[in-house]
């Protein structure tokens, strides 16, 4: 019977962002449950679209895999995560690990995409110290974003990596069952050689869309590989987290070195063929806005501020685009997202129906950065909890 520890430590990190991610960040709800111990992990991820909840799911389908849950958490895309809760947190999954007694192999929840206020390599680190304590012949698979900055210490001290292949992340669940084969196949001794490579290019989230072409066709390409001779993993990188390791890469596995080296060769080979397909152009504000004013659409028409995107870490309080909507006096518009717990608490102070006076966003401090001076209506007001509908998120409850 194979006995597998599990954990689970995801941050996507914006060092170019404002607010860090403390030991709070890491507990608290947000798109996805606080930090879970035990037993916990299982049943508080069950049926999310989790990479561990994916694995854990795979696994529970055979009797005869035990599996030992010992901690899971993240937090929402910021700025540096903190030393101590770094160090606080890989130190439960290393005394966890401790306490495991003798296990057949180990599967890690990762992003890929951390940064720590000591480390660039967040991952990377963790998985140096997690090799201290299991030594270097137990398997370890890992999980990681399909954003993930890959590094060379990364691949060293894992025996395989899996990222998603979509995005928007629609297969992280199906990611984390992707795990499961591998980990059971180097549990029988069957460690595969490993090749890794990076681009050296940079490519903006904007134009990571795995819906359509050049991402599209990179990754059809591993379905055809994995039926073949091994398989292949490529990230995309995120250009947020400025660090020597960020952007594209590529992971090879395979049953001959010579075998992995050929498949990464590849596949790289591809992505520096794509580097001038991708999509980078971004519009002005003001031209958005007069191109979405000359749109005859019979939905709405997105504008997407994608510089400051709360999902990347950024601190969603820009008013540029507000501004640029007002100046040019956009009718039936929506302003789908403004960070300001000020004027949200003034709101609150003067209730629905009420016109409040007040500066809106731009006090980030970032520069460049101002708010928007004006009156606003309280049409209505909510308590903050937010429940999740939709493919990704599907699930989860965002409590304030």
């Amino acid at each position: 019977m194979p006995r597998i520890a599990i954990a689970g430590f995801q941050h996507e990190t914006n060092t170019f962002g404002v607010t860090k991610a403390g030991m709070h960040e890491f507990e608290i709800a947000d798109s996805w449950p606080g930090l879970l111990i035990g037993n916990a992990v299982l049943s508080g991820t069950a049926g999310f679209n989790l990479p561990i909840a994916g694995f854990a799911a795979a696994a529970q389908k055979d009797p005869t895999i035990e599996l030992l849950p010992i901690l899971w958490c993240a937090a929402e895309p910021s700025a540096h995560v903190t030393e101590g809760a770094f160090e606080r947190i890989s130190q439960m999954i290393l005394d966890g690990l401790s306490e495991c007694g003798t296990i057949d192999g180990l599967y890690v929840d990762l992003h890929g995409a951390m940064v720590t206020e000591t480390f660039d390599d967040g991952e990377g680190e963790l998985l140096r110290r997690t090799r201290e304590v299991v030594g270097n012949d137990l398997p370890i698979a890992v999980s990681l974003d399909l954003h993930a900055n890959v590094t060379q210490q990364m691949v060293d001290h894992a025996s395989s990596i899996a990222i998603y292949r979509t995005y928007p992340h629609l297969d992280m669940a199906d990611t984390g069952a992707r795990c499961l084969p591998h980990i059971l196949e180097q549990i029988k001794g069957g460690r595969p050689a490993k090749a890794f490579r990076q681009a050296p290019y940079l490519i903006p989230l904007s134009a990571q869309f795995t819906g359509a072409d050049p991402c599209r066709t990179l990754y059809a390409k591993l379905d055809g590989i994995e039926a073949a001779t091994g398989w292949a993993a490529i990230a995309l990188g995120f250009t947020a987290a400025d660090i020597e390791d960020t952007g594209p890469s590529v992971v090879a596995y395979a049953s001959s070195q010579s075998q992995a080296d050929a498949m990464a060769d590849d596949i790289l080979a591809g992505l520096i063929d794509a580097e001038a397909k991708f999509d980078c152009d971004l519009l002005h504000p003001t031209e958005a806005v007069h191109s979405a004013m000359r749109m005859k659409a019979n939905r709405p028409v997105v504008l997407a501020d994608v510089q400051d995107n709360p999902g990347a870490g950024a601190t969603s309080d820009s008013t540029g685009l507000l501004s640029a909507l007002i100046d040019e006096k956009a009718q039936g518009a929506i302003l789908g997202l403004m960070h300001d717990p000020e004027m949200a608490a003034l709101a609150h102070a003067n209730g629905e129906g009420q016109t409040i006076k007040g500066a809106l966003g731009g006090k980030s401090g970032l520069p460049g950065q101002e708010p928007f001076m004006g009156r606003f209506l309280v049409e209505t007001l909510s308590d903050g909890d937010c429940q999740f509908t939709g493919e990704m998120y599907g699930g989860g409850t965002a409590v304030l």
